[in-house]
């Protein structure tokens, strides 16, 4: 479809005010990556995810959160910035670029595809070349159900990577960390399509809804925010 099919059709679904909330994401998208020279933009199907897990046909394709509403995100919370921020599916590296801006101590991306991670290694040496390196990046290659969280790990980040099945196994697999090294945490959840699952664990106590730039985020803790 093009550009203006696009905004013919997105203006009599979602509104004239959605519509150009949306397209300003876009140019805002467009803008990071040209002037970064990061190759976040461009989706990746789920066929063509290439991993040696077992839990491919649980995960979703590759889409990018958007630029300016995580920004605005992060800016409203009071988030612990001298703890590991750790996106679960980080894909291409986008969310890791962003939040290395906010100034946690350290970022980390979780991904299962060996080629995301080469590109989102890429995508961090190039970004700074032009951004102040404000945290330390680390992009490790493996299955969120098996991965082992850290004490510092404190921040959660996910964009729907996976289904609800695989999603109720890293919620747990995050709950043994916090049985492990009691703490309190943090989970973003971008358009959070099972937020029932979330609720269902028990593992947070709190939640809050965002709507910024018709993109929608869920923030819960395990601890009244």
């Amino acid at each position: 479809m093009n550009a203006l099919g696009w905004a013919v059709r997105s203006t009599r679904d979602k509104g004239v005010v959605q519509t150009i909330k949306i397209a300003c994401n876009v140019a805002m998208d467009l803008r990071f990556d040209w002037k970064y020279g990061t190759d976040t933009m461009r989706w990746v199907d789920r066929a063509a995810l290439e991993t040696c897990s077992d839990n491919r046909s649980h995960s979703a394709p590759y889409r990018a959160t958007k630029v300016g509403p995580l920004l605005q995100l992060l800016n409203r919370l009071d988030l612990p910035r001298d703890s590991t921020f750790l996106d679960i599916g980080s894909g291409k590296g986008r969310v890791l670029l962003i939040a290395s801006q906010y100034g946690f101590r350290k970022v980390v991306g979780i991904e299962f595809s060996g080629e995301l991670c080469t590109i989102a290694r890429k995508n961090v040496e190039l970004f700074f070349r032009k951004a102040k390196r404000l945290s330390s990046i680390e992009v490790i290659e493996t299955d969120a159900t098996k991965h082992h969280f850290q004490a510092e790990d404190r921040v959660f980040f996910m964009y729907n990577p996976f289904d609800a099945f695989i999603l109720a196994k890293v919620v747990d697999n995050i709950r043994r960390s916090v049985e492990e090294n009691p703490r309190r945490i943090w989970l973003i959840y971008n358009t959070p399509l099972h937020h029932d699952v979330i609720k269902r664990s028990g593992l947070f106590q709190s939640d809050s809804f965002h709507e910024i730039g018709g993109n929608h985020f869920r923030v819960y803790a395990n601890e009244p925010i």
